[in-house]
């Protein structure tokens, strides 16, 4: 199998599942497996689809797919902007909590 092929299969198997991929990386091993790797997304839904093929009996031998579904518009670096990122609560007594008494 090529390169060509394994990733031509890749995104065949990624369109059966009904998702929008694109390609992350494609390479072969030592162990005559094709490893192809893409990002995937659906509506409401992203995260990635790796596929393993054997590289002579073009058999599909793993899938790891974890697309997930995302929560509403925020961002994924937002999730949550309350006390994180400003240094405080590690401990106790630490950060707001020594204001609490």
């Amino acid at each position: 199998m090529s390169y060509k092929e394994a990733v031509d299969r890749g995104f065949g198997e990624c369109r059966a599942r009904r998702f929008d991929c694109r390609l992350k990386e494609a390479h072969r091993t030592g162990n005559d497996v094709w490893k192809v790797k893409f990002f995937a997304s659906a509506p409401g839904a992203r995260g990635h689809l790796h596929l393993d093929y054997d590289a002579f009996s073009r058999n599909l031998l793993k899938v790891d797919e974890k697309v997930k579904a995302h929560r509403g518009d925020r961002d994924d670096d937002d999730w949550d902007d309350d006390d994180h990122h400003h240094g405080r609560g590690k401990g106790k007594k630490k950060g707001h909590a020594r204001h609490d008494d």
